[in-house]
């Protein structure tokens, strides 16, 4: 029998405060036409992967920039962190308070409530990682994942999920094959050509259904911005933004 989320009234006690910045104008734009695609993508695309061929090329700024976007036309819905390796999420989104989150839930170490978090957005919520675990793929692989994503599918609108990289560990393909549909996430001028053949046949091997992509920071400069098409559509967007491309501005400061 499946479980749903008991005493959510209780959950909402809990609540961080991720600082998101606002996009430009255009980016925004962008952002809700990704939205609108997927809505009209078949039914019952509902847990939506986000992933990208390696590390800092923008999946989790699109992720969560895409269930702000959801949570705008008043949808319920939760982000979730799956790169249970090398999240960034707290950190990047300065959220300061004390968390749980997944490893510690499918170590069966706490409760599904015990890891949904509100925020200050009413129709948005936040599930993080937690702990580092010694072995991710066995926790994401096993049957509790799958039964997750279906109790938060059976609460919320949308799902929106962080995978990690497609193409450094076997984790982001197991978190994809779980979802309804998965959205790769490319970077103008850094992901290469091979990389990215090679995330999608990772993909289709896996058996994910891929329902499209976002090519990112296209044109991302202080002067402009633009918009990228592939694997039968897309949308990118630049305007020099992104908190993964503020992440390595910091390190080529150091």
């Amino acid at each position: 029998m499946m479980e749903s989320i008991p005493n959510l009234n209780e959950a909402r006690l809990k609540i961080v405060y991720p600082q998101i910045a606002d996009l430009p104008y255009a980016a925004q734009e962008a952002v809700n036409i990704l939205r609108g695609n997927l809505q009209l993508s078949g039914k019952g695309i509902q847990a939506i992967a986000v992933t990208s061929a390696s590390k800092e090329e923008g999946k989790s700024s699109v992720a969560i920039q895409l269930t702000k976007s959801f949570a705008a036309l008043n949808k319920a819905v939760v982000y979730v962190d799956c790169d249970i390796r090398k999240s960034k999420t707290l950190r990047r989104y300065q959220i300061n308070e004390q968390v749980v989150g997944l490893t510690e839930y499918l170590s069966g170490n706490c409760r599904l409530e015990n890891i949904v978090y509100r925020t200050d957005n009413p129709n948005m919520d936040m599930v993080f990682t937690g702990a580092a675990a010694p072995n991710p793929s066995e926790l994401l692989s096993d049957t509790m994942f799958e039964q997750f994503l279906e109790i938060l599918k059976a609460n919320y609108d949308y799902v929106i999920v962080d995978t990690p990289p497609i193409n450094a560990v076997i984790d982001g393909a197991i978190v994809a094959k779980s979802c309804d549909g998965t959205v790769m996430v490319l970077e103008q001028g850094v992901t290469e050509r091979a990389e990215a053949i090679r995330m999608k046949r990772q993909l289709t091997y896996a058996g994910v259904k891929i329902i499209g992509a976002v090519l990112n920071k296209v044109g991302a400069d202080p002067n402009g911005y633009g918009y990228g098409y592939g694997y039968g559509y897309g949308y990118g967007y630049g305007y020099g933004y992104g908190e993964e491309q503020n992440d390595k501005k910091k390190k080529s400061k150091k």
